[in-house]
């Protein structure tokens, strides 16, 4: 396989400041970020830029490790696998791309069809990849990148992520519904609660809680998805919720929105915890790191900014 990585032109600055909240600033002039990622052991930070670019850093010597140019393809959403080696990449085009985290080489393509891949995740033991392609789910081992199942929704897919047991993936859905659908072929379950489109959806790592984000800035979160509707609403940014997250400890929830903010919430009252200012447009991606004390962000402002959660 060629090796796709660019000689690094960026402009990169780790600097303390924003009142002790923001603790790097990696900037790539000219660059829009749209999605977010940290590797499972922390040690990687990935970012996708506008233009298809791939970037990685090293968030705790705050310091960029490569580029990995996207050629002609522009890739929309990533997914780490969890053991950290590999990230698959989602393109316009609807093809995977999978490439080694060490030093950027690609390892495969996949042809899955037409059609722009709007979100993917691995299940949790990294056997499954989930990925929503207009209405269609669409359920690949690992092992092949074969597709094995394919589930339809009654809408357009945003948003895709797992249970922890991995036998259950979710998707939020253009018409304001989330489903619960099972591998084994169980029943399909609609979450309802929302009033605009289904932005964003996040399962904790410990399995007792859903937390999802709509178009309207509303987040809800459900204690119990898969038994119960019950869910506390929280009125989260003053535009779009574009991507959450939740900590590892599963006590707290991290958000990005269009009203250029990242905020931190109390996943079981619903308190506003903190907000983090910084970023000059809008804020596209939002991931928490593994030690669960920092969070990264994406801008369209060109920056990929850290953040101390207290």
């Amino acid at each position: 396989m060629r090796k796709i990585i660019v000689i690094l032109s960026a402009t990169l600055i780790g600097l303390l400041g924003c009142g002790g909240d923001e603790k790097a600033n990696f900037k790539v002039s000219g660059q829009q970020f749209m999605a977010v990622d940290f590797s499972k052991d922390g040690s990687i930070l990935a970012g996708i830029g506008k233009d298809g670019a791939i970037n990685f850093w090293d968030p705790i010597k705050q310091k960029q490790i490569l580029v990995v140019s996207a050629g002609d393809k522009r890739p929309t959403t990533l997914a780490f696998n969890p053991d950290g080696k590999t990230l698959a990449l989602g393109h316009l085009d609807g093809d995977i791309r999978l490439i080694r985290t060490d030093d950027g080489e690609e390892l495969q393509t996949v042809k899955t069809g037409n059609g722009q891949i709007k979100s993917m995740s691995f299940s949790g033991d990294g056997k499954y990849l989930a990925l929503a392609r207009k209405s269609s789910l669409e359920i690949l081992p690992s092992s092949s990148f074969k597709k094995s199942q394919s589930f339809n929704c009654p809408s357009a897919i945003d948003a895709v992520t797992w249970t922890v047991d991995g036998k259950t993936v979710i998707a939020g859905c253009s018409d304001n519904n989330i489903y619960l659908f099972s591998l084994d072929g169980g029943k399909r379950l609609a979450l309802k609660g929302h009033k605009k489109a289904v932005s964003a959806v996040c399962y904790s790592r410990e399995g007792k809680m859903l937390a999802s984000a709509d178009r309207s800035g509303r987040i809800r979160i459900w204690p119990n998805p898969e038994k119960s509707q019950d869910s506390k609403e929280i009125n989260a940014h003053a535009g779009a919720v574009t991507s959450i997250s939740i900590s590892p400890d599963g006590e707290t929830i991290a958000s990005s929105g269009t009203d250029n903010l990242v905020k931190t919430w109390d996943s079981k009252s619903g308190e506003n915890l903190q907000i983090f200012k910084g970023h000059k447009n809008d804020v596209r991606g939002v991931a928490f790191a593994p030690d669960g004390k920092t969070v990264g962000s994406a801008g369209l402002d060109g920056t990929i900014k850290l953040w101390e959660i207290k």
